[in-house]
């Protein structure tokens, strides 16, 4: 499936992580990438850094783009839109945070719609989006979405927009609960004994470890963490405290309690 011009409207973190994943993934040519950006010095360091247009102007970066990635900040997302009707009315996919598929419809309505929910660590390529598309959208368009968004790391379709409040709460907020967790783990170790650095190190990697073997073994997470705790071994007493000390039902609860206030961010 073949991308078509886009422009993508608010060149922050993420904005920027899009663009440059897009560009290394060879998925479009630089002259096919328009940015729209209003801080003049940042539209500035992107053209620079990246080799594609910045302009200011909405109206001026959206001309001849088929679609349109909405990166800006919730607050700013109504004007950014409203020189859409007049560009064509590009599809949108949107990234901005609590911005329903009605409220963008409303005032972009010839427009096919996409929300996104991407998480942080998109910015080192490896982010977990969730997305849905709106009534009147394309699978076309959707595609598109999926394809952009694989740029910088995983993407995965919801049928239910009730349901990106969920992926709000699990992937969007996660990337928080496993800095915690990591955090957690090496402060541990130093209480241990081991120094700061190494203990930090052995945290980090030992997460990323244990991720990576989760997404690449061809079994359930259990099975991978029955074989870690040997029979009156020290990982199941470690586990055994964890499980006491209501590890489990913690992270079940904050998933619930930051899709709720989703819930109620989104109206």
């Amino acid at each position: 499936m073949s991308l078509p011009k886009i422009t993508i409207i608010g060149l922050g973190n993420m904005g920027e992580a899009l663009l440059s994943g897009i560009l290394s993934a060879g998925l479009l040519k630089k002259e096919e990438i328009t940015g729209v950006e209003a801080f003049a010095p940042r539209a500035e360091e992107i053209s620079k850094r990246h080799g594609i247009k910045v302009t200011g102007d909405v109206k001026d970066g959206v001309k001849g783009s088929g679609a349109v990635i909405l990166a800006v900040k919730p607050g700013d997302a109504a004007a950014a839109l409203a020189p859409l009707k007049e560009a064509g009315s590009p599809a949108v996919i949107s990234i901005c945070a609590g911005l329903t598929l009605k409220w963008i419809s409303e005032r972009v309505p010839d427009s096919q719609v996409v929300r996104v929910m991407p998480n942080t660590p998109a910015l080192v390529g490896e982010g977990a989006s969730g997305y849905c598309i709106a009534d009147n959208s394309s699978e076309e368009a959707a595609g598109w979405a999926d394809k952009l968004l694989s740029a910088v790391g995983k993407a995965y379709r919801v049928k239910d927009e009730s349901l990106m409040d969920a992926v709000t709460g699990l992937s969007g907020s996660g990337p928080a609960y496993v800095f915690l967790f990591i955090e957690a783990l090496a402060d541990a170790g130093v209480a241990a004994g081991l120094p700061r650095e190494i203990a930090s190190n052995l945290a980090m990697q030992t997460v990323k470890g244990a991720a990576t073997m989760a997404m690449e073994a061809d079994l359930p997470t259990s099975v991978l963490k029955d074989r870690v705790c040997s029979p009156g071994g020290t990982t199941i007493q470690g586990v055994r405290t964890l499980e006491a000390m209501g590890l489990r039902s913690a992270v079940i609860e904050a998933v619930i309690a930051a899709t709720q206030r989703s819930k109620e961010l989104g109206g």
